[in-house]
């Protein structure tokens, strides 16, 4: 079968609604170039904690052995897990992924760390502050496109000091590896995209697998595709998609998504598809609303406060560095230094010591 007859046997641009196994058991061999996705943790729910997990791991199996045959023999298959937990006992499901994905004759490449700076906090053990995605391809010839994925050097201006490359800059000037830590802001109170969904992706995280493991024109599937953010940002960069979704009412917000237009009440499924739609046509932003909207008007882009990966992860640092002085500090009897964004206003506040002055950590000397 060549690629044409193929394609148009396909159902590229579409979500369907169903079981992602019979979309999957429906689909030619090696028709995608990407699946990505995060399947639903719906544990515990019908069974006994230890029965459910191994049903909810069996399940699985049996949906990334579809996903493995439908993958192209240059394509990437990326996973995004958390973990089980369950009277204080807690799983790592990436560990029980990772045999998983082996059986089904994929290749590891990256165990990515999706790190979170805030979420619950436990009680008898360390809080969670992290997912991970396992990124596993079908042979050793597969794509990896950095260019198109690069994040500025921490060191942008650094040169050879000597030899034949004395004044050089000694790093690439187009930016660095991202690396396998990331820091993508969660999707929940106060982020653009949010929707009814509970889990969402963010755009930019699913954007950097995309852009950094296809071409434009190729092929992204999601078996689980929630409210559609792998469909949207496969449609934003050119590629095609393919996807199922078992819940109507997130099947439905995946839809309003990919419309980029205000249902018949002038809603919008998210705020960043209501601004992008009045930044496009000049509409006034005070027509509409969007389904998690609390005040009474939506506000302006240009009003609020978006920041980039790389300045989570910098304050991330910053937050883990202070951390780690304070607790040292305190061991050793020296004084604590004064949280740079304590009562969480982003200001500096004042510390009464017996010198009558303020004691400060930089952070970066």
């Amino acid at each position: 079968m060549n690629m044409t007859i193929e394609k148009s046997n396909l159902p590229l641009n579409q979500i369907i609604l169903g079981d992602c196994i019979e979309l999957l058991k429906n689909l030619p061999d090696e028709c995608v170039d990407l699946v990505i996705s995060s399947p639903p943790y719906n544990l515990g729910k019908e069974y006994e904690a230890k029965k459910a997990l191994l049903i909810y791991l069996e399940e699985q199996t049996s949906v990334l052995r579809e996903c493995s045959r439908i993958l192209k023999s240059t394509g990437s298959l990326f996973w995004q897990v958390g973990a089980f937990s369950d009277r204080g006992m807690l799983i790592p499901l990436d560990i029980r992924f990772f045999p998983i994905l082996e059986s089904c004759g994929l290749i590891p490449r990256n165990r990515i760390i999706w790190a979170r700076q805030h979420g619950l906090h436990a009680q008898k053990k360390f809080s969670c502050r992290h997912e991970t995605i396992l990124w596993f391809t079908k042979s050793d010839n597969y794509t990896f496109n950095l260019d198109a994925i690069r994040v500025p050097q921490k060191y942008q201006n650094k040169k050879h000091y000597r030899g034949s490359r004395k004044g050089e800059l000694s790093c690439n000037p187009d930016g660095k590896n991202p690396g396998d830590i990331w820091l993508f802001r969660n999707v929940k109170h106060n982020h653009e995209e949010q929707t009814i969904h509970p889990c969402q992706f963010p755009e930019d995280l699913v954007a950097r697998i995309i852009l950094g493991t296809t071409n434009t024109g190729e092929i992204v599937f999601d078996p689980y595709m929630g409210s559609g953010t792998v469909a949207v940002v496969s449609q934003d960069y050119g590629r095609y998609f393919i996807g199922s979704e078992l819940e109507p009412k997130y099947y439905q917000v995946a839809l309003r998504r990919l419309s980029k237009k205000p249902d018949k009440n002038n809603y919008f499924p998210n705020l960043k598809t209501l601004r992008d739609y009045v930044e496009t046509t000049g509409e006034a932003i005070d027509k509409f609303h969007f389904d998690v909207q609390v005040g009474k008007r939506a506000s302006e882009r240009s009003k609020a406060k978006i920041y980039p990966e790389e300045y989570h992860l910098q304050s991330m640092e910053e937050r883990l560095i202070y951390e780690e002085t304070a607790f040292a500090n305190s061991l050793r009897g020296e004084e604590i230094p004064v949280d740079p964004k304590l009562n969480g206003n982003g200001k500096k506040t004042k510390l009464s010591t017996k010198n009558g002055e303020q004691i400060e950590l930089n952070l970066w000397d």
